[in-house]
């Protein structure tokens, strides 16, 4: 829906930019809450936490074999999720190191929220692989807590990809302000 604002007046000192220019203060609003929402979901600066929730959940549920996990193809999509976590968390912070130095967030804000809210339902999706069976819970006995929280967690990444504009409109401003596609 839309609302629109007919004579309205507004003190100089509470003008957020030019005036008739609220599209741009929005747009610029927008590329920081879709940095943000980046940051929460794939993007943030490393924790730098000793403990690694996957890997403690892979060793409960999964085993250990050789001091390794034991499911190679877990490891292996473990490894892939890390290694994109922290290749998506540095791109991250360069762009957010620009913006600190004064430039406006740009259309790669568009491509870090896509990119983002997929990349946390791919690590949902993986605990959801390392626990099996015991993800299914929803609430009751037979579960643990943190098992009945990652399956309401897994469920609420889907909803990240409308946050801050859904993932079909990020991809039409990509289309559009980064790869210059017609309409």
């Amino acid at each position: 829906s839309e609302v629109f604002f007919e004579d309205v007046r507004v003190p100089r000192t509470n003008v957020l930019g030019r005036v008739d220019g609220g599209w741009e203060v929005a747009k610029s609003l927008l590329g920081h809450e879709r940095t943000m929402i980046a940051n929460l979901f794939g993007g943030g600066a490393p924790s730098g936490r000793a403990e690694n929730p996957m890997e403690e959940a892979a060793r409960k549920y999964i085993g250990v074999r050789d001091g390794k996990i034991a499911d190679e193809v877990i490891r292996n999509r473990m490894a892939q999720n890390q290694m994109d976590e922290s290749c998506f968390q540095l791109t991250v912070q360069r762009n957010t190191d620009n913006v600190k130095a004064g430039h406006r967030p740009g259309p790669e804000t568009s491509i870090f929220k896509v990119y983002g809210t997929e990349l946390n339902q791919r690590r949902q999706e993986l605990m959801l692989s390392i626990l099996g069976p015991e993800c299914l819970g929803w609430e009751g006995e037979g579960f643990e807590e943190k098992e009945l929280e990652l399956c309401r967690t897994w469920l609420r990444s889907r909803g990240n990809t409308l946050e801050g504009g859904s993932s079909e409109i990020q991809l039409n401003i990509i289309a559009k302000r980064v790869l210059g596609l017609p309409d």
